[in-house]
């Protein structure tokens, strides 16, 4: 999951230019989805949308910690503990951006194009997505513990973030600008778990034991 050192660089300048090639296309993406609506998607985005709506993570994940913890499964406590902190922290962040950048959201272009009704009020806290924040930092440090998981995890994660595209809440820039920033942020916490407070990992714990 880690990135080598000596990649970094090389890791930083493919996400600018992956960022920089959505910023292009941006306009573009928002203007064709409306052509795209069928009630097939419509059904799938609309199932799986509150999965990274407000604190929906969050209350999971603590909820797994707590019971894991008298279940007396380690690995998956620890699994839930980092994403939870994850979660917030990557919020905080998010959420700071999100009022410094202040960037409109894509229902205000598509409400002046008469594409949304009237009734529509756009806000100016698009960028970066906080669906894609959140479900990207959760998903990053479970694959870390569940390898097996990891790519229908990142699957359900890109999956959550497009459906905002489709909803015309986010652009596609803002999505991967915060599945990025999530997943920097979950990495972070994972490699550096073992410095974290006692009692939050219950592995290091098991561990001494033996």
């Amino acid at each position: 999951m880690a990135v080598s050192a000596s990649r970094r660089p090389a890791a930083f300048a493919l996400l600018l230019l992956v960022l920089g090639a959505a910023l292009l296309f941006d306009g573009f993406v928002t203007a064709s989805i409306p052509h795209f609506k069928n009630p097939i998607l419509n059904a799938v985005v609309g199932t799986i949308n509150p999965i990274g709506s407000g604190v929906t993570l969050l209350i999971v994940c603590v909820a797994l910690a707590v019971v894991s913890r008298r279940l007396r499964r380690p690995r998956l406590h620890d699994a839930a503990c980092i994403s939870a902190l994850a979660f917030a922290s990557a919020g905080l962040i998010e959420f700071s951006l999100k009022h410094l950048v202040g960037r409109p959201r894509p229902g205000a272009a598509l409400a002046s194009a008469g594409l949304l009704g009237p009734s529509f009020a756009p806000d100016i806290d698009s960028f970066p997505s906080g669906h894609a924040t959140s479900v990207f930092a959760v998903a990053t440090v479970f694959a870390a513990y569940y390898p097996r998981l990891r790519w229908p995890l990142y699957a359900l994660a890109a999956a959550i973030a497009l459906g905002r595209v489709y909803l015309a809440r986010h652009y596609v820039s803002d999505i991967i600008a915060g599945a990025a920033l999530g997943a920097i942020v979950a990495a972070c916490l994972y490699r550096y778990r073992q410095t974290l407070p006692g009692g939050i990992t219950l592995e290091r714990s098991a561990d001494r034991s033996h």
